[in-house]
């Protein structure tokens, strides 16, 4: 693709410039479609004329009828002819794309009031590209909110998104209205329990099934999904389940019929492709499969970048290979994830173009997608955080969360490399300029939670040598409040970021509260201090061996 075009997101398959340019000051859609995308021209401040540069619409362009969910409904192309631009597209979710990229290019091309002339043609990688968020509830009563996800999801042109529903407790009735709305942006809308032998049922039916682990006993689970299947084709919709309850009974497997998908989190494997052996039993009944790369793991903020796009590359890899549906992304790995939605931004977006394209976006891209503007810094920082860790022997979560007196992981090595990188890493965000907006106010609690992390680590380090000084006491009382504050500041900070805040992580940062002031309290007089030190050389804990860093915050 030339240089030209490297801010669309995702990149297109081919581009061709035809020399010259078009004169896009006044640019004329058809009043219906401006109409039906006024979200969209919206979103890049694209006006929409009585005369001007002609758009047109052409429909089918392909030959034979495609279906939507396949390659041949999602192809696209855009053409610049003499006094306009006409856009090809086999379906609504082509048009949409068509309509969505264009709009791209007359949004950057805006202030000089001219484009190049040229020839785009576009088609996907990968059929299914779906993303599911566990933590989506509270959306349901933020019809903005729900609008900016489906948005900021179909311009990097996913096509499936899952919503998390409990059955029992009625929440599906809330969701009715989305699968139009979801839709209008080419995205088919369905929900998910997410309890291993959940289903995913389309938006539109309204109330969902129960879960079959809340089913009566006395039936095989087989015979209750099978009817599901066909209750979700009256409804004119597909039926989507995880893998679980099949795994532990194969013998079920020859019985899924074609249109089901099954979701496939390749947890049967710890080494190699995390995919291949979960895979291979529904291959052989050639059962549709959609890959589940996670993006986040539990208790954490903010994903591991490289690790996460590892694990995104190998499911593309094994998809492609295996010639299966797709891959969908979960936005963490179970209902108490905690990733926060900023977090994940840069490794949603990149997933988003590998997805399609199977290619890398721009720096610019990035910024045009999460704020509507170029911003570099915004990528830069990203790609910082996303690498801010690699070298740490472990998490952000590990180290805040641990007990402050006990700390098993803050006395492991070298504590002073760990707070110097945390210190490090929060002087960089501050020096970074973001204009205000939802990804400032995520930074501005990283870098919080960055100076927390690595003030808590510095006195847990210390904490032996502190209460052994006579002068220690002061500096410890000083240290645990100024902690403990901090602490709270976060907690409020992080509710304020997300809709639906995680019980488990405020419970952490409570707890966490309360141990700082109680070290506050006895560190008060020698006796307290002298019985603290003892008891922590007489159980060993200042040489304990740190737990397994793979965990969660406190519960």
């Amino acid at each position: 693709m030339k240089e030209e075009f490297a801010f669309l997101f995702p990149p297109p398959r081919s581009v061709r410039f035809k020399g010259g340019t078009l004169d896009i000051r006044s640019a004329c859609f058809p009043l219906e479609l401006f109409k039906k995308f006024d979200f969209l021209f919206e979103r890049f401040g694209v006006r929409n004329r009585a005369r001007g540069l002609q758009v047109i619409i052409l429909e089918p362009p392909f030959g034979s009828p495609a279906k939507e969910t396949g390659q041949g409904g999602e192809e696209y192309a855009i053409d610049c002819v003499a006094g306009g631009v006409t856009l090809s597209a086999a379906t609504p979710r082509g048009r949409f794309y068509a309509i969505s990229t264009l709009l791209q290019i007359l949004s950057f091309y805006s202030g000089s009031g001219a484009m190049p002339a040229f020839t785009l043609k576009d088609a996907p990688a990968t059929a299914f590209r779906g993303a599911f968020f566990f933590r989506a509830e509270a959306a349901a009563a933020d019809p903005l909110a729900l609008r900016r996800l489906f948005l900021d999801l179909a311009l990097l042109k996913f096509n499936w998104l899952l919503l998390p529903c409990d059955p029992a407790g009625g929440s599906a009735g809330e969701w009715k209205g989305l699968a139009a709305l979801a839709r209008r942006t080419g995205i088919e809308a369905m929900l998910l329990d997410a309890a291993p032998g959940a289903l995913a049922w389309p938006a539109a039916a309204g109330n969902m099934p129960p879960s079959p682990q809340r089913l009566p006993g006395g039936g095989a689970w087989i015979d209750f999904f099978l009817e599901q299947c066909r209750a979700a084709r009256l409804h004119g919709g597909v039926t989507l389940a995880w893998s679980d309850p099949f795994l532990d009974r194969p013998e079920w497997i020859r019985r899924i019929p074609r249109d089901v998908i099954i979701l496939n989190r390749g947890m049967r494997a710890d080494r190699g492709n995390p995919f291949a052996t979960a895979v291979q039993p529904f291959k052989e009944h050639h059962v549709r499969q959609a890959l589940c790369p996670s993006l986040c793991g539990p208790g954490r903020f903010l994903p591991d970048g490289r690790a996460a796009m590892a694990r995104i590359d190998a499911a593309c890899a094994a998809a492609a290979a295996a010639k299966l549906a797709g891959v969908l992304l979960l936005h963490g790995e179970d209902p108490e994830g905690s990733c926060l939605p900023q977090g994940a931004a840069l490794v949603r977006f990149q997933a988003g173009c590998r997805l399609w394209g199977s290619r890398p976006s721009t720096p610019a891209a990035f910024s045009r997608w999460a704020l509507g503007r170029d911003e570099p810094d915004l990528y830069r920082v990203c790609s910082f955080l996303a690498q801010s860790e690699n070298r740490l022997p472990y998490d952000h979560a590990r180290y805040l969360f641990e007990d402050p007196l006990l700390a098993p992981c803050s006395r492991q090595g070298d504590p002073r490399q760990v707070v110097a990188h945390y210190r490090k890493a929060a002087q960089y965000l501050k020096k970074r300029e973001i204009a205000p907006g939802g990804m400032s106010g995520f930074l501005d609690f990283l870098a919080g939670l960055f100076e927390v992390i690595a003030a808590k680590v510095d006195l847990s380090s210390r904490l032996a040598v502190l209460l052994a000084e006579a002068d220690g006491s002061e500096t410890l009382a000083l240290q645990a409040a100024w902690l403990q504050r901090a602490v709270a500041g976060l907690a409020e900070r992080y509710a304020e970021l997300v809709a639906a805040p995680v019980p488990g992580m405020l419970k952490g940062f409570a707890l966490l509260g309360e141990r700082f002031a109680h070290l506050g309290r006895v560190t008060a007089s020698p006796g307290t201090r002298e019985s603290l030190l003892a008891a922590l050389r007489n159980s060993a804990l200042l040489d304990a061996e740190a737990p397994p860093p793979a965990g969660r915050f406190p519960s």
